[in-house]
Parts: C-alpha cells; sequence; structure tokens
C-alpha cells in the first residue's frame, strides 16, 4: 500500500513538472504564470528535481510515435495545449523498448511533448532579413519594436532584430541594451548575447556585452538564461537553463560553462537611462574603463598606482567636461589634455601631504 501510494505521489508530481514546462513554453504564460512557477518550484527539492528532468529531457528526446501510438487529433491536441498526458502507456513503452527512447523515462516524456504541442513549435516560420539598430560612441538610442516592445540602445551597442509568426528574436552583437518587453500569447522573445540565450516573458532587464563576459540583470519579472552552445543541443552535459527573478544578475565567461547568480545594485547598473553613472566605492581604473565607453577622447592615469584609488560619486556621460571637473574635484587630480587623449595626475601638493 505504501509503495502504490508513493508511486501515485510521484505521478502527480511528474504531470504537474509537465503542466509547468507546457504552460511556461507554449508562448501564452503570463508573469504571474511565472511567479507560481517559481513558488512552486522552491516549495519542496522534489518539485525542482522533477523540473530538472523534464527540462533536460526536452532537447534530448527521440520520436516515439509508433511506441506510443498517439495520434495529433483533437482529442490530444486542442490550440496546442496539453489536454490529456498518457502517462502510463509510456512508462509501458519505455519499459518495453528503453533504447527507444535514449534509455531514460525524462527522454520519452519530452518526445512525447513534442508530440503533443507540436502546433506551438513546428509553425513555419517565414524566412526574414534581420533589421539592424546601432548607437556611436556617446549616443543612447530607444527602440520601439513592432510589438510594443521597447530597446534602449547604450554607447556603440549594434543588435538585429528578426520578428516573425512565431518568435520575436534579437541579436545583441556588441555593447549593452535594456529590454523592456510587451507580453504575447503567440511568440517568445530571446535575446542572444555573446554566449548566452536569455527567454524573456513580459518583463524587463538589461544585457552588456563586456570583452571575456556577459551580464544579464533583471529589473522586473522573470527571465532563463542558459549558454547558447547548449541552447542549441550542443552541449554533452547538459544542465536546466537558469532563472532570474527582479534583482538578480547572471555573469558568464566566454570560456567557461558556469552561469553565476548575484544580487545586483540597479542604481550602478541602469542609470545610464538617465545620463549618468553611479559608482559607490570603485577603482579608479574601473572608473576610467567605464567613462571610455561614453567619450572618444579616451583617459588614462599618468601613474598605474593611481588605478586602487578608491572614488564614490555620480558622474555624468553626456559631458566629458563636467565629468572630469567632478572626478578631479572629489579625488584632487589635475588633467593634462593632449591632442590623442587626457591624462589624469594626482596634485602632489595635495597627496604628499
Amino acid at each position: 500500500m505504501e509503495n502504490k501510494s508513493h508511486n501515485s505521489a510521484q505521478r502527480a508530481l511528474e504531470e504537474k513538472a509537465l503542466h509547468w514546462h507546457v504552460r511556461l513554453h507554449g508562448g501564452d504564460a503570463t508573469e504571474a504564470d511565472w511567479l507560481d512557477f517559481t513558488s512552486w518550484l522552491e516549495a519542496k527539492p522534489a518539485h525542482n528535481d522533477a523540473y530538472d528532468v523534464v527540462a533536460l529531457a526536452w532537447d534530448d528526446a527521440d520520436d516515439l510515435p509508433s511506441a506510443l501510438h498517439i495520434e495529433t487529433s483533437n482529442e490530444n491536441v486542442q490550440q496546442g495545449n496539453v489536454v490529456a498526458f498518457p502517462m502510463d502507456r509510456l512508462r509501458k513503452a519505455v519499459a518495453a523498448k528503453p533504447w527507444a527512447f535514449g534509455g531514460g523515462f525524462g527522454a520519452a516524456i519530452a518526445a512525447t511533448l513534442m508530440l503533443l504541442v507540436a502546433p506551438v513549435y513546428m509553425a513555419q516560420n517565414d524566412a526574414m532579413d534581420p533589421t539592424i539598430y546601432a548607437t556611436a560612441v556617446g549616443e543612447q538610442r530607444i527602440i520601439t519594436l513592432a510589438d510594443g516592445s521597447t530597446v534602449t540602445l547604450n554607447t556603440d551597442t549594434s543588435i538585429s532584430v528578426i520578428m516573425d509568426k512565431t518568435s520575436r528574436r534579437i541579436d545583441l552583437q556588441k555593447g549593452e541594451a535594456y529590454f523592456d518587453v510587451s507580453h504575447e500569447k503567440a511568440r517568445s522573445f530571446t535575446v542572444a548575447a555573446n554566449s548566452l540565450r536569455i527567454t524573456d516573458i513580459g518583463t524587463r532587464f538589461d544585457v552588456r556585452l563586456n570583452a571575456e563576459s556577459t551580464l544579464v540583470s533583471v529589473t522586473d519579472g522573470i527571465v532563463e538564461v542558459e549558454p547558447m552552445a547548449q541552447a542549441n543541443g550542443g552541449a554533452k552535459n547538459k544542465k536546466p537553463a537558469v532563472r532570474l527573478i527582479e534583482g538578480q544578475q547572471a555573469i558568464h565567461f566566454s570560456n567557461s560553462a558556469e552561469i553565476t547568480v548575484q544580487p545586483f545594485d540597479s542604481t550602478q547598473v541602469t542609470t545610464w537611462k538617465q545620463g549618468y553613472l553611479v559608482f559607490k566605492n570603485n577603482d579608479l581604473g574601473h572608473v576610467v574603463s567605464e567613462l571610455n565607453r561614453y567619450f572618444s577622447t579616451p583617459l588614462s592615469l599618468a601613474q598605474t598606482d593611481m588605478a586602487s584609488l578608491h572614488f564614490s560619486g555620480i558622474l555624468q556621460i553626456t559631458d566629458q567636461d563636467r565629468a572630469l571637473r567632478d572626478l578631479t574635484a572629489l579625488l584632487s587630480l589635475t588633467v593634462a589634455k593632449t591632442d590623442t587623449g587626457i591624462t589624469l595626475h594626482q596634485d602632489d601638493r595635495v597627496h604628499s601631504e
């Protein structure tokens, strides 16, 4: 009796995980759905384990119509939503022909899901050329997309946009962009950024490309982040996509498979949209590097040890002369301008005291 009760509970948990996966990736999930899903996921470790099996199997599964004999008729599919999942028949098929499902129940789950929700994922996309948007150094630009979403481009940024009947795809080619996404039932919204793919549903987030890393910062809602190789089916040891909620930031280095999640200070990430940067006890080397993103005349430090000086304050990024006045006044620095750049020096009269 105890074993029967356990099997029943496990079956219910599996079906709930399947429900969430189809709901969230079928194109009609709302922000409330994502929040409810997060609460369910965090309620018990078993919930997370069950969902991970589904998410991992989704990408690995092979076809199984011959083993399950499931027909994609109106009895099984209605407007792209799962009506009834044949869990018992699936278990029997896996037991009888394990080789057909990659040797695991999880792979069979994913293959069945693919069959049942085929109307969502198998629609034909019209071939379209991407639309390119870009900004110069020091320029910022707000782009309103055809779906009503907005993309704010930071300095020296380039994106390509493709929108078709089933998806909205953005490729952040360089720089930094802030996304305010309009919810749509029928089309997903994804951003390719360096080595990451970000999947969004009705939320706001910032993506920044650095020389060796990619940063994703969520200011509202939820996004899923995963390495591009894994998203395209190229990774051997696949892991579930990392889910970020408001106030969380993901950092991914190009030479690593790991994604680090940490809290972030929104005042230090998104204030560029208001024309200024906020620094809190940052090294001067970092401050100079950040300012150089916004101005065509580069700043440099006269002595290497100056890079370790600490700076806290607000600097304008629309006026280089004003930014220099504020920076040099707060740190007691002097400025030497040449035809090729600006060099910051320590004021010996102050620093020798």
